[in-house]
């Protein structure tokens, strides 16, 4: 009888703990938006005009409660124009998976505040010459990084503003005289609009 009585009184104290406790849920939705890119470098007499993109992907959040951790696939498209001294302008078109891993805080319901790293896994970025497109080699870091913040209207409508930076800048990139391109920098800014399921 005392066990018995020893394990309710238990129970009665451990169930309101249990019931104060955050649920952790799975969410999950599609995004979808524009990118306002910022390609630069530091070679002289080198001109860079940069051109609207576009994302698309799916994103998920792990919701603790004040906080979520979201892993994201998003597909990225970004373009430039470049003219090196001395060459034709190069009309660049980059299509990379982008993989942001991020912290959300989420004190102020229903506003959302993140940051975190992102991975690119695929960068295939072309030029244009004449009617065909030729691999131009990788313009974008495989590893980067994000901050920005969001809004969920009527718990299922996401709207997602993001700034994009990178670590250090590329000097791996080479231009089709063989010349190197010094210091590639690539930032962007980031509007997303979602459903949430």
């Amino acid at each position: 009888m005392k066990r018995i009585l020893w394990t309710l009184l238990l129970v009665a104290m451990v169930m309101p703990a249990m019931a104060q406790r955050p649920r952790t849920r799975v969410e999950w939705g599609l995004v979808g938006g524009i990118n306002v890119p910022d390609f630069t470098t530091n070679m002289d007499r080198t001109e860079i005009r940069n051109k609207c993109g576009w994302q698309a992907g799916i994103v998920t959040a792990v919701n603790l409660g004040a906080f979520a951790v979201e892993p994201q696939i998003l597909y990225v498209r970004q373009g430039m124009r470049i003219r090196p001294e001395g060459t034709d302008e190069l009309n660049l078109k980059s299509s990379s998976i982008d993989v942001p891993v991020l912290l959300s805080l989420r004190l102020l319901h229903p506003v959302r505040i993140y940051a975190g790293p992102v991975f690119t896994v695929m960068n295939d970025c072309k030029r244009k010459t004449g009617g065909d497109l030729i691999d131009f080699g990788r313009v974008r870091p495989t590893l980067s990084y994000t901050v920005g913040a969001g809004v969920v209207i009527l718990r299922h409508l996401l709207v997602d503003l993001r700034y994009n930076g990178q670590f250090r800048s590329k000097h791996d990139v080479l231009l089709p005289d063989g010349r190197q391109l010094d210091q590639l920098r690539s930032y962007n800014v980031a509007l997303s609009f979602g459903y949430l399921f």
